[in-house]
């Protein structure tokens, strides 16, 4: 028979990094402020102590920093479901990355609501938010410049277009997914697929 490894460092880390942000959701989501949160809170919460808290994290901001990262990367990865096909999409795909994007604010309402806390008043947490929504409307001018040559987009402004319709999504997700009931999801779905599919695509 044969032992089974130690998880290496790199496996420690990651396994760590999820229980800290479980742990941050978990006392948002019971009324906590992040900005009010000890680290000796979290860390207990976590099930880790302070000084291994210290260890991987320099402060309460690089473990915001972190949430910032993983929840806009996943934001990102869910969008691609309709980038990928922009230039050929039906409505179903894109209703479908919208309802996946919805998915994500209400999963993750309490870390969105820390990453943006934290952004008011720490510049390094701002700047990766920053980025990485710069790197959405990015992906998502791409994507309009690929219908447009198509034929399947209108001439719309490509750069405008896509910064206004990303920062349209982020605000409904953050304000109406986050602070509202999940049975209205749908409906807030619909409502976005429709102004994006009528904002970009040539009637049939």
């Amino acid at each position: 028979m044969t032992r089974p490894g130690r998880p290496s460092r790199q496996e420690r880390r990651a396994s760590m990094e999820r229980r800290l942000f479980e742990a941050t959701e978990h006392l948002i989501d019971e009324g906590a402020s992040f900005t009010e949160l000890s680290v000796e809170r979290l860390a207990a919460q976590a099930g880790i102590s302070r000084s291994t808290f210290y260890v991987h994290f320099q402060d309460k901001g690089e473990l915001a920093r972190m949430l910032t990262r993983t929840v806009l990367t996943e934001l990102r990865e869910v969008s691609r479901r309709w980038w990928d096909v922009a230039e050929h999409a039906v409505r179903a795909d894109l209703e479908a990355s919208i309802t996946a994007i919805v998915d994500v604010y209400r999963r993750h309402a309490a870390a969105f609501t820390a990453v943006v806390e934290t952004a008011t008043y720490d510049t390094a947490v701002a700047e990766d938010l920053r980025v990485l929504v710069q790197e959405i409307i990015d992906a998502t001018r791409t994507a309009i410049e690929r219908g447009r040559a198509a034929g399947t987009m209108r001439d719309v402004a490509p750069a405008e277009t896509a910064a206004v319709l990303t920062w349209m999504v982020e605000r409904a997700g953050y304000q109406l997914v986050r602070r509202g009931d999940a049975g209205d999801d749908p409906k807030i779905v619909a409502v976005l697929t429709d102004i994006i599919w009528t904002t970009l695509y040539r009637a049939p």
